[in-house]
Formats: structure tokens, sequence, C-alpha cells
């Protein structure tokens, strides 16, 4: 299947999207079901050796003849990792790079001076151990944020100066704990969003709270060069580090020529570019890449490869930062599902790495065992969701394999 060209698999799927209900969903599985034995030779769909991981062929050991760092990140408290021996040995087999811990603007639920690094250690740790690069994730976030932080952005007694503080310290404390140490940062987290109606399409930072609750944070407090000022901290603290701007929901298009993710990476290009024209020390973006099998057909390649060089002229390298496949709304056959979420990782990974500037490529987990997706998109059926490269067993799914080949396929950089 070419690479520059829509597959008419995924042609005849772009026309599926368009189908509502159930009729969509049967005509679907027959469709799947029809074309099990003509697509044998397909390599991505065929599973029928994929559950014997003998080591000879591995994703990391894929991607570093291509000279492309390929890592994972696990979705579990601190208090799991790093898990049983087979776990361990199977993040070891895929991925070169562990993303540490999951933290946001506090490490723990302390004051500003306080800080706990127990959420972060373990996967710092393990890394150390294994030989295994060590991504920082994230410093500066508008969500997620220590309950005492809320409490402060809440309170109309804080200052300027208290906030620009607490920042400060921050990220000078976690960028020199782990000084020399760390193959990349993600600096600022999620800071577009659009519908906000800014001009500069910066998002308003008024999230949700622990308790629901709607509160400003960094933007209010210290304006919107306060994602330049993280920047220029984070290198004052670690100048080896890759400094990263990571950013979401950028994927897909829609005929128009407008449409929400459109939107969304025009205004992220006018960041990328101000903050480059300002001498600002950013090395990379991240693109997040949770990917919506049931948009398949709303990922136009040849923008999104358009969008890519863009940033890519900026000076910038390229890391698909927390890719995965959700699965709600595709049928309930695991073998359609199974093969539908493999279409969406090589169709997006095959315009993707087609780009020289991307470098890393990130799983944002390594089983269905254990996925954010649970929770966050569960399926209506209640069948468990299975947005991963293996599944529960551990066992390589044709997603897997999906990868493989885009990989397999990509230029060297």
């Amino acid at each position: 299947m070419s690479k520059k060209n829509i597959s008419g698999r995924r042609a005849f799927l772009f026309a599926l999207g368009s189908l509502g209900g159930l009729g969509a969903a049967n005509l679907l599985h027959k469709f799947n079901c029809d074309l099990v034995s003509a697509q044998q030779d397909s390599k991505y769909l065929n599973n029928k050796a994929s559950n014997k991981d003998n080591g000879a062929e591995s994703l990391r050991k894929i991607a570093a003849s291509k000279g492309i760092l390929y890592g994972g990140f696990h979705q579990r408290s601190h208090t799991d990792f790093p898990l049983d021996l087979k776990f361990q040995r199977t993040f070891l087999e895929d991925y070169g790079l562990i993303v540490g811990g999951f933290f946001g603007v506090t490490v723990g639920p302390f004051g500003s001076n306080n800080y706990n690094f127990s959420q972060i250690d373990p996967f710092f740790n393990f890394a150390q151990q294994n030989g295994l690069a060590f991504r920082g994730h994230p410093m500066i976030w508008n969500q997620y944020n220590s309950p005492w932080l809320v409490e402060k952005f809440k309170s109309p007694n804080t200052t300027n100066a208290e906030i620009e503080q607490i920042f400060t310290n921050h990220i000078t404390t976690l960028g020199k704990k782990y000084a020399g140490k760390v193959n990349s940062w993600d600096v600022v987290n999620e800071v577009i969003n659009v519908e906000d109606g800014r001009a500069d399409g910066l998002r308003d930072t008024m999230v949700s709270g622990f308790n629901g609750e709607n509160y400003p944070t960094w933007l209010k407090f210290l304006g919107a060069d306060y994602i330049q000022r993280a920047f220029e901290l984070a290198h004052a603290a670690d100048p080896g580090a890759k400094l990263v701007l990571n950013e979401t929901s950028l994927d897909y298009s829609d005929a128009s020529g407008n449409s929400y993710w459109e939107k969304r990476r025009r205004a992220l290009l006018t960041l990328l570019t101000n903050l480059k024209a300002k001498g600002t020390p950013i090395h990379a973006l991240g693109i997040q890449s949770h990917l919506l099998a049931r948009f398949n057909k709303d990922f136009d390649g040849n923008k999104f490869r358009k969008f890519l060089s863009e940033v890519a002229s900026l000076g910038l390298k390229i890391i698909v930062s927390e890719l995965d496949v959700s699965d709600t709304e595709l049928p309930k056959s695991i073998e359609v599902r199974d093969r539908i979420v493999a279409e969406s990782y090589y169709e997006y990974l095959s315009v993707v790495l087609d780009e020289p500037a991307v470098t890393t490529v990130i799983n944002w987990g390594l089983t269905d065992r254990y996925t954010w997706l649970s929770d966050f998109a569960p399926r209506s059926d209640g069948a468990e969701v299975r947005p991963l490269l293996r599944d529960r067993q551990y066992n390589r799914k044709p997603a897997w394999q999906a990868v493989a080949r885009a990989l397999k396929e990509a230029p060297v950089r």
C-alpha cells in the first residue's frame, strides 16, 4: 500500500464513516469478515505469529535502525511500578525510553518549597537501571495542580509575585533535580484552546479543579509570556535537556478547511513562530496523537504532512508524545476493532514518519490492561477498550504489526 495515497480499503472505511447507527456497524462487520482470507498477506493485519516474542524483532530495534527513539508510558500509580517481571521484560523489549511519572505543577500535596519525588523516582530509577532514556512530563500544566496551589489560584488575596515565585521554584527544582539525566522535558502542556476566544488562541486557563470547579491559573497571574519564561527557566536549570511544548488535538481535518483541529494547528504554529523569533530555548513540539479510530476518515495525510513540514521549518524536532487509538464507537467484535485500530496506527505513522524532523515516538501505555482510556473513554457496550499494541495478556496485536510495518517503511534519519 502506497504511503502517499489512500488505500482502497481505507477509502471504503471513509465511506462507511458517513453512514450512521447500527446499519454502518453491521455493514462494517460484514465487510471485515469477508476480507479475512483476502488480507492474509497484509503484515499488520495477520497476527498468526504475533504472540511469539522471541526478541528477534522489537519496536525499539526497528525504530533505532531508522534513527528513531521508540518509547512508552505506564498509566498506573507509582506504588505499582514497575509491576511484575513479565511487564518489565515486555516494556524493555518494545521501548527504549520511559516517560517519568504523571505529575502536574507541584509534586505531591505540599507547599511550594516542600517537594516529594516519590511519584517520579520509580520511573527514573527504572530508566537508570535498564539504560532507558528518561522523559519528564510535564513541568507546567493548567490541570492536576495540587490542592494547596488551587487554593492559591482561587484566593482573591494571592498576588502575581507569589505565583511567579511558585512558578520559578517549581521549574527550577524539577530541572536541577534531574539535570544531565533527562532526554526531554515537556516544559508546558496543552496551552492552546481556540474555543476560549483569545486572539492568540491560548487556553484561558479556566480548567476543572479537583472538585469540578473552574479556577484561573498561570495566564491570569503571569500573562501570555509565562510560556516563554517557562522555557527560559527550564533551560537555565538543565541546559542539556531537550525542551518540548506538548499539545493535543492536532490530527484531523474536514472538508471546510476550518475545522477545530485546523484552527488549533494554525494557532500553535503562530505561537511556535513567535517563540522562536524571541530566541526562546524550545527544541521540539510534542504531538500527543490520542487518535480516534472513528475519525479515520477525517485524517488528511497531505494536510498533516504540510503541518509537520511547517513545524520542522522553524528548526524544531517533533515527538509523537502520547500515541494511542481509542476504539469507542467501533463494532464490538474484537477482530473488527483490532483491524480498524491497526489501520489508524499505520495510516497515521506512515504520514508522520515521512517527516525527518520526527525523531521520537512514544506509546501512551504498554498493554490494554493498563490504559487511561478505560476510565476516560469507556465503550458504551461495556466491552474492554483495546487501544494499545498489546492485549491484556501482553500478546502482540495487529496494532503492533501496523507500527512495526510503518517503522520499517520510514526513511532513515
